[in-house]
Formats: structure tokens, C-alpha cells, sequence
């Protein structure tokens, strides 16, 4: 299979494979016209962005992959996770894609590597959904995740809880007032964690994570930026998704009911921000 436009509708029966430092990244990719990239957030996969892309694959060429180590990808136990890494893997895929100044969308985690992928490559246009900010706390038991026996003891009882783990998250973190059928989320979220080479990658991703980094990252001159988040965050405080908008000359749509999980939980209102990002761009 290749890359290129398709008619196939959203979800696309089998995604493409491209292969990157570190592993291999399932693509999925439907509908024709100009093209955009989605990006998941740092533990989810490719379906937190089904019914947006379902919306947008009428009129254009969406992208959606799975990112290194997380949902069906493969991963190599050599794989790095800082931002550079992140990005460095992003810009193969749109070299492999061939996919020219796209219009950009990254949820959480994967807001940020669309800023940072903005500093590497021309841009369309770029949504930042429940935003991670400079300002979000990065949890100091992480450090521990920088010494391997750590991760060794650790990795085991990842698999073992990775249910109960990410119905927690989901139900008390991500979901506000409009959040989607919970179990299947569950399921979609924890199976591919049983695999015990993406759980020593998830460990390795949050060892690598740090938000700090961001405020080095700037807005590409003449880069048209929108913030969408959910007014019931509870994951990233709405105040500094707002503060964020602010520093980086973006605007910011905040929606009443929603959580950290904009993308599942209020699909059309993020769809309708990537267009109007779209038809303002210069």
C-alpha cells in the first residue's frame, strides 16, 4: 500500500507502514484534497481521532498515525522519546507521505510535537487540543524511570494493572460531562500495553517527557495557531491552556462540559476549529 489519496472511508480498512528510527508506524490514511496530519496524545492511539477525521476525509487527505510505541506500532528496544525524537520520526512520515504543508492537529502530548514539528517543516495551519503547556506538572517519581532496573520492576505490574490503570485515568482525568462509551475506550487504550515491548516504551516515553521543554518552542512567523480545550480539564488546567494561547499569539476556544478528551467528546466543535484555522490562513 502507499501513501497516496484514496476514497476509502473513515476508518480506512488496514493503514500504511513506514518505517522510522526506532521501529515502524502504522499510517491510517483516507479521502483526497489537502492534507492533515493528526496526532494522539502520549499513551492513546490513532482512534482518539476517528469521528474528527471521519468528518474531515470528505474533502481532505487525513493522516492519522500511531505513534512509536504506542497502539499497533513496532517498536525497536532501542528507541528514544524526547521531543527531537518525537519530531525527527514525524518529519519522515510527511517526507514518506508526501504530504506538503499540512494542517496540523495534535491532542495533549501530541500538541506538542506539533509545535515543535512546526519548527522543522511548513505548516498550513496547527490546532493544539487540551494542550500540554510549559507549566504542566511533570511528576517527580518519574525520575526513578531513568534508572533500567526501575523500569525492569516496574514493567510487570504495568501489564498486570493496565486496566484498572487506564479506567482510572479515563473516568477521573480525560473524560468531562460528554465522555464516550468508557469500556470501549478502555479497551482500546490498555490492550496494547499486554505487549511487553510497549510497555517498557511507554516507560521510556514518560522518562523522556519533559514540558518544561516547550518554553523554548515559538510560533513560526505567519503560522496561524488555535487552542481548543474542555473547560472541565482535569488534566491540564483550562487557565494555563488560555496562558498558552496567549504566549504564542494563538486564540482559544474553551468548551463548556468538556474534559482533557476534546477530540472524542466534542469531535465537530474540534473539526470546526481546524476549518476556520484553514480558511484564515493567509
Amino acid at each position: 500500500m502507499s501513501l497516496s489519496a484514496t476514497q476509502e472511508p473513515w476508518p480506512p480498512s488496514e493503514p500504511v507502514w513506514i518505517d522510522v528510527a526506532g521501529g515502524s508506524l502504522p499510517v491510517w490514511t483516507a479521502g483526497a484534497g489537502p492534507p492533515v496530519l493528526l496526532l494522539h496524545g502520549i499513551s492513546a492511539d490513532h482512534t482518539e481521532w476517528d469521528a474528527v477525521a471521519r468528518g474531515l476525509a470528505r474533502d481532505h487527505r487525513v493522516l492519522v498515525p500511531d505513534l512509536l510505541g504506542r497502539g499497533a506500532s513496532v517498536v525497536d528496544a532501542s528507541a528514544g522519546f524526547s521531543l527531537a525524537d518525537e519530531v525527527d520520526r514525524l518529519a519522515a512520515l510527511l517526507a514518506a507521505s508526501g504530504a506538503r504543508r499540512p494542517l496540523v492537529a495534535g491532542h495533549s502530548h501530541g500538541a506538542s510535537l506539533g509545535l515543535a514539528l512546526a519548527g522543522r517543516v511548513e505548516l498550513a495551519g496547527l490546532v493544539l487540543a487540551s494542550p500540554v503547556t510549559p507549566w504542566t506538572k511533570r511528576p517527580r517519581v518519574l525520575d526513578l524511570l531513568r534508572f533500567p532496573v526501575v523500569r525492569r520492576a516496574v514493567e510487570p505490574a504495568l501489564r498486570t494493572c493496565r486496566r484498572p490503570l487506564t479506567r482510572y485515568i479515563l473516568t477521573r482525568r480525560v473524560y468531562g460531562e460528554h465522555r464516550p462509551h468508557v469500556g470501549q475506550a478502555v479497551q482500546r487504550y490498555a490492550e496494547p500495553y499486554a505487549d511487553p515491548s510497549r510497555a517498557r516504551a511507554l516507560l521510556r516515553m514518560f522518562r523522556d517527557w519533559r514540558p518544561d521543554e516547550l518554553a523554548r518552542l515559538e510560533r513560526p512567523a505567519g503560522l496561524r495557531v488555535a487552542v481548543v480545550t474542555g473547560a472541565a480539564d482535569r488534566r491540564i488546567v483550562p487557565a494555563d491552556a488560555v496562558r498558552w494561547a496567549e504566549r504564542l499569539g494563538a486564540s482559544c476556544t474553551v468548551l463548556p462540559g468538556a474534559g482533557h478528551g476534546v477530540t472524542e467528546e466534542e469531535p465537530a466543535r474540534v473539526e470546526a476549529v481546524l476549518r476556520h484555522v484553514e480558511q484564515t490562513t493567509p
